[in-house]
Order: structure tokens, then C-alpha cells, then sequence
């Protein structure tokens, strides 16, 4: 009976533990990504109806908008690529948090370029696009910009001090589980003598 307890300690609790660690993990790596995605699709949007006019007008396509457009359309990519558990056989997506940096980079370039264009006007129209809109734009500009930098940062340190800190949860976990063990003889062990107690009585009738 200890053993079977045991057993099922070992199973369950400090597997189950690592597994529900990963598991929480894995769900706030969709949380972020699913922000940054509707962020950047709503950057598509605000940028892409102005693309849309000049190209209904017949008007060149303004280098800053396509600009705006390609990245916003890039990090909407790479959200659904991140969002997939294990998406890579050799790398998880926190190990590749160069590239959230380089979208963070991306970004904030794309936050100065309209900052610089809008930020200083007061209402009214800019090539007929609203001032007031884009303002809003430039700041969710800047909002994409520092959730890129905060899942670079996290990745960055996931890969670099991941090690110590799973070791240190490891420890901790068998900690745990040897207490737990050490609980298990000392109450169940009494049990299973009583038990054997029990039953030789019977044993002795029974070669009678």
C-alpha cells in the first residue's frame, strides 16, 4: 500500500507539477501573442483604408504607409506561428526572441515616422487623412512596440536563465515530494501493521 501511494506521488504530483508549469506557460504565450495580434490587426486596418484610397485614387502608395502595413503584417505572421505549442523540432519560440527584438525595432521606427507626422497637429485633415485617427494610431504604434520588446525581454531570459530556474523548481519538487513520501511511511506504515495483524489470526485457524 505505501508503495502504490508512492507511486502514484511520483506520477501525479511532481510530474503533474512540471506539466501544469508548461502548461501555464503555454497559455500566456497566447494571451500575449492574441494582444499583439488584434493590436496589429487594427494597425492594418487604420493604415490599410489610406493604402486603399491612394489606390482607388490611382495615387503612388506613400513609402511610410507600405511601410506600416508590411510590419504590422509581419507581426500578425509571426503571432500565429508563436501561438502553435512546440511550432519548431528544434528551438521553442521564446529561444528565438531575436526576432521579437527586431519587430520591436520595426515598430518603434514606425512610431517615430507617424509621431513626427502627426503628434504636433491639432485636428484636421493631413493628406486626407485624420489627424485624430492617426494619433491613435501612432499610440498603439507605440503599444505594439513595447509588448514586442516586453515578449523579447521574457524570451531572452527564458533562454538564458531558464536552466537555473527549472533546476531550482526541480529541487523544490523533489523537496516536496520526499516530505510527502516521508508522510506516507510514517502513517501508512502503522496502518499496513495493524492490517498484518490482523489477518494472522486467521492464517493460524486456517492450519488448525
Amino acid at each position: 500500500m505505501p508503495l502504490a501511494i508512492k507511486s502514484l506521488a511520483s506520477k501525479f504530483g511532481k510530474g503533474a507539477a512540471t506539466k501544469q508549469i508548461y502548461i501555464y506557460e503555454t497559455w500566456a504565450r497566447w494571451a500575449a501573442r492574441g494582444v499583439q495580434f488584434i493590436l496589429a490587426l487594427i494597425v492594418v486596418g487604420l493604415y490599410g483604408h489610406r493604402v486603399d484610397v491612394d489606390r482607388r485614387a490611382g495615387n503612388a502608395q506613400a513609402a511610410g504607409w507600405v511601410y506600416a502595413l508590411f510590419v504590422a503584417g509581419v507581426s500578425c505572421v509571426t503571432c500565429l506561428v508563436y501561438a502553435i505549442p512546440n511550432p519548431f523540432s528544434r528551438a521553442q519560440p521564446h529561444r528565438l526572441f531575436a526576432w521579437d527584438l527586431v519587430l520591436f525595432v520595426l515598430w518603434i521606427a514606425l512610431f517615430g515616422t507617424f509621431a513626427a507626422i502627426f503628434l504636433k497637429r491639432h485636428g484636421g485633415d493631413y493628406e486626407g487623412t485624420s489627424v485624430a485617427l492617426m494619433k491613435c494610431a501612432v499610440w498603439i504604434d507605440l503599444v505594439n512596440a513595447l509588448l514586442w520588446l516586453c515578449t523579447g525581454v521574457y524570451g531572452c531570459f527564458r533562454t538564458f536563465v531558464g536552466r537555473k530556474v527549472n533546476g531550482k523548481i526541480d529541487h523544490y519538487q523533489n523537496k516536496v515530494e520526499d516530505g510527502f513520501n516521508a508522510k506516507v511511511d510514517q502513517y501508512a506504515g502503522p496502518a499496513v501493521s495493524n492490517f498484518s495483524m490482523k489477518l494472522n489470526p486467521l492464517r493460524g485457524k486456517e492450519t488448525v
